[in-house]
C-alpha cells in the first residue's frame, strides 16, 4: 500500500486552520509563538502544500483554547 495523500482534505485542513486563527485575532506569528510551530510550516499548513502531523494539529488546537475537532469542522 502506498503514501495516501488526500490533497482535498489537506486543504479543507488549512483553511479551518486559518478561519479559527484569524476568528481568534491572531497572525500566524502569534500562532507560532504560542504554538512552538514555526510561522513557516503554519502558513504552509494553512495553503494545504503539507501534510501535517497530529501533534502539529493538537500543538495548534491548545495554542487556540479549542478542542481539536473544532479544527476538524469543515
Amino acid at each position: 500500500m502506498g503514501y495516501l495523500k488526500d490533497q482535498e482534505f489537506i486543504g479543507k485542513f488549512g483553511k479551518q486552520l486559518k478561519k479559527v486563527r484569524e476568528g481568534r485575532g491572531l497572525s500566524q506569528e502569534e500562532l507560532a509563538l504560542k504554538s512552538n510551530i514555526s510561522q513557516s510550516q503554519i502558513a504552509r499548513t494553512e495553503l494545504g502544500s503539507v501534510n501535517t502531523s497530529i501533534s502539529h494539529v493538537n500543538a495548534y488546537a491548545k495554542a487556540l483554547g479549542i478542542d481539536v475537532k473544532e479544527l476538524f469542522d469543515f
